[in-house]
């Protein structure tokens, strides 16, 4: 079986959907990201994959 090949992973903002994410802190804590587009700060964001490019990568 074939494994589907992917690209590179995007996290995106729960609130505004967004991709412009800045991580704010870690180490104990945990990544916690602060969004520059709605000002949402947390640890919580989804991850989805980007679309390959025509040549496969």
């Amino acid at each position: 079986m074939k494994r589907r090949a992917r690209g590179k992973p995007i996290k995106h903002c729960p609130h505004c959907n967004s991709s412009d994410l800045e991580i704010v802190g870690g180490m104990i804590l945990g990544q916690v990201y602060h969004c520059r587009s709605c000002d949402y700060v947390g640890s919580l964001v989804y991850e989805t994959d980007a679309p390959l490019d025509a040549k496969g990568a």
